[in-house]
């Protein structure tokens, strides 16, 4: 019992401090959905060794930190990943603490059991904290260049938010008026004339933004859109369609326009306020609909990048230890006791306390002050 309320304890710490980080942050504009940027950027937080993109409240933390360390790199790697590659963590730099759920298997399917719908709704999941460096604080590495898609898109951006209008199917209507809105009762999204627009690249970050709210209605991902202008509901309604706007038209590579929705600002912060956990949902939601818009056309391969599951891995390990454990049990004692003493010289030399990985976050500003200072 002690264990599991430590852990909750730490998780809930955890999440404190990253609303509180991303509240100071939101209250001067620097949160990552509210910061304009141009067609053409790339800085989504991505693996530098298998170039999957990190995910939900992860890719929205060290986005954020990018911005506010001044990183122009946009990979991360774990203290393992950056040995791996051959390099080092530069001494003082501190990582950043991200998380991801691992599943718990229930009791009744350890032993062989079937899986039944009572079962599946006991799935129950952990919270597994993980670091993470910016290549910028590593030295020596052996990265890839940045860019290193084997395949370039046959699409542009523009053409490909096209797609995903056409695709969903969506009643979008566009009538000469100065309003952008969805309406659940009637499940129709009804937009300015396109001429009204400075670009089209406004065109369709609105459209998206739209379109984000039209993934709720019950017939699709079936959120709550029964919030009135002003109430906490609608607050978070839209948060989660600014948050996935913005992850869509990252991904795409479409201008994001922020000042539409600049007044939702107090909004949203007394909703963190309120439940600080409300940020990571509304970031889980908003991968969500990303997914979701990306698999309306498959011809635009959107869906196509994702990790093998853990699973695999971890299956992978298991039979690397099978083969292992066979080999050893041919060895002599002698040898026996000369490999036993090499991995736990070994075991020693990995298990000992990681310097780098400092509580949490730390002052993600002092890393800023550090650059500033070479």
């Amino acid at each position: 019992m002690t264990n599991k309320v430590s852990a909750q304890s730490k998780f809930n710490t955890y999440v404190n401090e990253v609303a509180a980080l991303f509240i100071e942050e939101m209250k001067k504009g620097n949160a990552p959905w509210q910061k304009p940027w141009k067609q053409g950027q790339s800085f989504m937080p991505h693996s530098a060794v298998t170039g999957s993109e990190y995910r939900g409240i992860n890719a929205m933390l060290l986005m954020l930190v990018q911005d506010v360390c001044g990183y122009q790199d946009s990979r991360w790697m774990t203290f393992k990943q950056v040995k791996d590659q051959g390099g080092s963590v530069r001494k003082g730099e501190k990582g950043v603490h991200c998380i991801f759920w691992k599943e718990l298997e229930p009791e009744e399917n350890k032993n062989g059991g079937n899986k039944d719908e009572e079962t599946e709704n006991k799935r129950r999941f952990i919270p597994c904290p993980f670091v993470v460096f910016n290549a910028e604080q590593c030295e020596g590495l052996n990265l890839k260049p940045l860019i290193s898609k084997t395949e370039k898109p046959q699409w542009t951006p523009l053409e490909a938010a096209e797609k995903i209008l056409k695709a969903s199917k969506a009643d979008i209507r566009e009538q000469p008026q100065d309003r952008a809105f969805y309406r659940p009762s009637e499940d129709v999204i009804v937009l300015p004339v396109r001429a009204q627009f400075n670009s089209a690249e406004d065109f369709y970050d609105t459209a998206l933004h739209e379109l984000g709210h039209w993934t709720g209605h019950s017939s699709r991902l079936n959120r709550d859109l029964s919030g009135g202008f002003g109430t906490q509901k609608y607050a978070r309604e839209e948060l989660r369609a600014e948050i996935s706007s913005f992850m869509v038209g990252a991904s795409l590579g479409i201008s994001h326009d922020v000042s539409r929705h600049a007044g939702y600002v107090k909004d949203w912060i007394k909703v963190i306020e309120k439940d600080p956990k409300e940020l990571f949902r509304a970031c889980a939601d908003a991968e969500k609909i990303k997914d979701y818009l990306f698999s309306l056309d498959k011809t635009l391969l959107l869906s196509e990048n994702k990790t093998k599951p853990k699973e695999k891995t971890l299956s992978a390990h298991k039979k690397e230890v099978e083969t292992i454990t066979e080999k050893f049990a041919l060895l002599s004692e002698e040898e026996k006791k000369s490999a036993a003493g090499t991995i736990a010289k070994s075991l020693k030399v990995t298990l000992t306390h990681n310097p780098y990985q400092l509580e949490l976050f730390g002052d993600i500003r002092q890393n800023k002050q550090k650059d500033l200072e070479r």
